[in-house]
């Protein structure tokens, strides 16, 4: 029998609206969110004192690198179980949301998304990664898996419009368009088809790490994806030979072909020079498949998976509208379409359309995200149709389009992005929630029904069986930690070692104190601890970043103390003193020691040095604080902040909203406005272009020597306070 085991992490957006449409603060979203996480989920903390969370399903809960939560399910070892612990995810931080809006005034909104792409012109993007047990080398699996992952995307792609594009492009995967190189060490820049990782987090096995996934909303889509990627990956795991070698000749271009081929009839090229479509390649995965599981045997759930994923084939050779109701991007298809019909746009013209906008950029020079039918309009009067415009107007003639039909298009693509961004919200406001309620789908997969339970209990089958178990019956105790492969005992100095994925025992072992710490504070935690004159300064330099970046996640989770303590040993350390004293101060001021966090203010004057100039305004930003709790004029602060972006543009980006929020009602609504103003301005320079909006900026004078070198994009607009 094949020992198979998988799951799943999947990056969320989180937003707030306030009554008055104003957005809420993303820091304080997510300090709310934590907080509610660890007073309402049973849960023992996460080793390191990151902030995240072991839950009594087994899944971690976390605040990912971006500041966006995260959710890595339990390890799983069938689709249908898997499916259902995604679906509780969703469903668990569906709830904390609902419990985060009601404690607000009502019309309060707190949206949490499982989207792929960012569609307003950021061009970020939320990862759903896949994780796959196995044992032989990760560079042995490369060729089997590649075409596989190119072209699994007929059915997985969870649809949408390419981010890049300034018409109205659709595409079976938008995550795809952010997918750079074929193969990639990174998880968050450069992102490849192939990802090299090696981080096995368990003994005797290797991990799997794929990112070029999304998130599916159809559980059909899920369920394929993991329970096809897992028998494939069982399959080249053990050696088996395909029916039929396949490699394609260039995998970005052809990742691109069939994310952007809605019809799923393109043809790729394979090394060997045949051409094939990714429906055609898919069926030789098929087969190979069948043919492994006759040789090898393997889970009773395998036979369903194949039989399904031929059926999916099938239709989509034959008529892939036939999976508007099953697949997400058939179904965001048909959304679309049907929005187009409602506004007076072809469809089927779309092509054309987009084919006139983006020559017109080029001939515009237009090569950023914004309002193209102004330009548009202005460039086409002053050069009546001629010139550059003459042959678009031709090719809008030759189709029966004209001008109107591009304004409606430019003008009507936010309204796309809306349904876009709808769709996959978590609760009962979502898209496809609200289809779904309605009985509109058909998107059901086999056994797929146990989601209260995965929300409570951990699955069967591997450790997070063993892990869950005990995080229920130790929650609530401050003396224990977890991670992947343990749970430690700080009190009794005790162990339960879970670095096997397949351990079913709950076997206790005693430890060292010491061990005991090393292992709640991993990774160079306490590298401190060990003797100068064996501890090389490369290491030392890591483990201060290390630490003050972990102070960063206590400070963002509300784990205020903790980061305290870890600031504090990086200031001992002498790591980066006045920046680290500023972090330290706004610790401080979220547990209302505002005294001490004065005393780090001036500490981290003293200590400031020429190469941090990022460091010189926010000290000066504190001070501009503490004046104006004062009851004090701010005036001369803000003059030398003014002075110092203006001089040496020493921006970073800074989360200080959190403190802001928790000082706002001593503030005062308008130096608060002007407070989240200023440190958006010390956070990006474009954000000084709004300072001239506030009455405190503008009438800070400079010194004499500086006057006239303002940034020629701060024009004074209207009066706001």
């Amino acid at each position: 029998m094949l020992e198979l085991l998988f799951g799943s992490e999947t990056e969320y957006a989180l937003a707030g609206i306030a009554p008055d449409g104003s957005e809420i603060a993303g820091e304080e979203l997510i300090v709310s969110l934590m907080q509610h996480a660890r007073q309402g989920l049973v849960h023992l903390p996460d080793v390191g004192l990151s902030g995240g969370m072991f839950l009594a399903n087994a899944a971690k809960l976390y605040i990912d690198c971006g500041t966006h939560p995260e959710l890595a399910t339990a390890e799983c070892s069938d689709p249908a179980t898997l499916v259902s612990h995604i679906e509780a995810g969703h469903r668990i931080l569906a709830n904390l949301t609902a419990a985060m809006e009601s404690e607000r005034p009502p019309g309060t909104e707190i949206v949490l998304l499982r989207n792929n792409v960012d569609l307003s012109g950021t061009h970020s993007t939320w990862g759903c990664h896949e994780s796959y047990l196995h044992r032989r080398p990760l560079d042995a699996l490369r060729a089997y898996l590649v075409p596989h992952l190119v072209t699994r995307v007929i059915y997985t792609g969870a649809g949408g419009f390419d981010p890049y594009s300034h018409g109205l492009e659709f595409m079976l995967s938008p995550r795809a368009a952010h997918i750079r190189v074929l193969n990639t060490e990174s998880s968050t820049t450069e992102r490849g088809i192939w990802h090299s990782k090696t981080e096995p987090l368990c003994r005797d096995y290797q991990r799997l790490h794929v990112l070029c996934g999304e998130s599916e909303c159809s559980h059909t889509a899920m369920w394929l994806k993991f329970g096809v990627t897992a028998l494939i990956v069982a399959m080249a795991d053990a050696g088996f030979e395909p029916v039929r070698e396949i490699q394609l000749r260039a995998p970005l271009a052809a990742l691109r072909t069939v994310a952007t081929d809605a019809s799923c009839t393109a043809r790729l090229r394979g090394s060997d020079g045949h051409l094939l479509s990714a429906i055609a390649i898919q069926r030789i995965y098929l087969e190979s498949v069948e043919a492994f599981l006759a040789q090898a045997g393997g889970p009773p759930w395998a036979a369903g998976v194949c039989a399904r994923w031929r059926q999916v084939l099938d239709s989509l050779e034959t008529d892939p509208a036939s999976l508007r109701k099953t697949l997400d991007w058939g179904i965001k298809l048909a959304l679309y379409q049907q929005h187009a019909r409602r506004l007076g746009i072809q469809w089927e013209l779309l092509p054309v359309l987009n084919r006139v906008i983006k020559q017109a950029c080029v001939a515009l020079r237009i090569s950023s995200e914004g309002n193209l039918v102004r330009p548009l309009e202005q460039a086409l009067r002053s050069d009546h149709g001629k010139g550059p415009f003459e042959p678009l107007q031709s090719m809008l003639t030759s189709s029966g389009l004209r001008w109107d039909d591009v304004w409606t298009l430019l003008r009507s693509r936010n309204e796309f992005f809306e349904i876009d961004t709808r769709f996959s919200q978590l609760g009962r406001k979502g898209i496809f929630a609200a289809l779904d309620a309605a009985g509109a789908l058909d998107h059901s997969a086999p056994a797929v029904v146990n989601v209260e339970q995965a929300m409570k209990y951990p699955p069967e089958g591997g450790r997070a069986a063993v892990r869950g178990q005990v995080i229920r019956a130790l929650a609530g105790s401050g003396d224990y930690r977890c991670d992947w492969q343990r749970i430690v005992d700080m009190r009794q100095c005790r162990l339960l070692d879970l670095s096997h994925p397949f351990e079913r025992e709950e076997v206790w072992k005693p430890i060292s104190k010491r061990d005991a710490r090393t292992m709640m504070f991993p990774a160079g935690f306490l590298e401190w601890d060990v003797p100068e004159p064996h501890m090389p300064e490369p290491a030392r330099s890591f483990g201060d970043l290390e630490r003050r970046q972990q102070a960063l996640q206590c400070y963002m989770s509300g784990n205020y103390t903790e980061a305290e303590t870890l600031l504090r040993e990086c200031t001992a350390a002498g790591f980066e003193l006045s920046s680290t004293h500023c972090h330290l101060a706004r610790a401080l001021i979220m547990m209302d020691r505002e005294t001490e966090a004065r005393e780090e203010i001036e500490n981290a004057r003293r200590a400031q040095t020429a190469e941090l100039d990022y460091a010189a305004p926010r000290i000066l930003f504190f001070d501009c604080i503490f004046a104006m709790l004062d009851g004090s004029d701010p005036a001369p602060v803000v003059a030398q902040i003014k002075c110092e972006l203006i001089r040496t543009r020493a921006h970073m980006d800074w989360t200080i909203g959190p403190v802001l929020d928790h000082l706002r009602g001593r503030l005062g609504a308008p130096n608060y406005r002007f407070l989240q103003a200023l440190a958006n301005a010390l956070s990006w320079s474009d954000g000084l272009e709004r300072m001239n909006r506030f009455r405190q900026w503008r009438r800070a004078e400079l010194p004499a020597s500086l006057e006239g070198q303002e940034s020629p994009e701060s024009v004074a607009t209207q009066d706001l306070l």
